[in-house]
């Protein structure tokens, strides 16, 4: 998998949930991949763009990542085999067939390390898990992100899991359509390159 350097945009969160749009920091799964976090402030950036986590933690992190860079360079590891293993996962329930158990094995672990730097806080009288760089460390995005990831796997919004058609895409989406039939992640982008390919193929036959 080639690394590629990344400006993380708007267009680039479609997945419906954080979990899905990590997964989707990888893209042309189908064909050649590149994967768009090429270090750990390329996390951080898309981290930021997807409004993960507050604010001040992302400043937290950047505090901690400026030294040494080899605990940074893990972490991001550690961030890279919670979303390949959510998104082989992802697949394969998409496909109609159960996870891997080494897939889950992963999950597991990543819920466990999660729920290891957890706390519980009262907010309106309602009591909630929250993390924080204090205690998550460098790990705080991929400990929020597998709090999604345990979620959306539990949630009924799966039946509505999919896999672009597009060419050089393979990004996972919950689709949210009311038919149901949502093909690609965007239409503005492999909807209109897979309309324009067909097109071609007519006009040559």
């Amino acid at each position: 998998m080639r690394l590629e350097h990344h400006q993380f945009r708007d267009m680039d969160l479609i997945g419906g949930d954080p979990a899905l749009d990590l997964v989707n920091t990888v893209t042309a799964r189908d064909t050649l991949p590149r994967d768009w976090l090429d270090d750990y402030p390329a996390l951080l950036r898309w981290a930021r763009k997807a409004a993960l986590i507050p604010a001040a933690e992302l400043q937290a992190l950047e505090r901690l990542a400026a030294a040494p860079a080899a605990k940074s360079a893990a972490a991001l590891a550690r961030c890279k085999q919670l979303r390949e293993a959510l998104c082989a996962a992802l697949y394969a329930l998409a496909g109609g067939s159960e996870p891997g158990a080494a897939e889950l094995e992963i999950l597991d672990q990543a819920r466990l390390s999660a729920s290891r730097a957890a706390r519980l806080v009262s907010r309106g009288g309602r009591l909630r898990t929250q993390w924080s760089a204090q205690r998550s460390g460098l790990d705080l995005i991929a400990h929020v992100a597998t709090a999604h990831a345990i979620e959306l796997l539990k949630d009924a919004r799966l039946e509505r899991l999919r896999v672009c058609d597009g060419r050089d895409c393979g990004w996972v989406f919950v689709d949210s359509s009311k038919s149901g039939r949502r093909r690609w992640c965007d239409m503005a982008t492999c909807g209109n390159a897979a309309k324009a390919r067909r097109f071609n193929q007519r006009h040559k036959e």
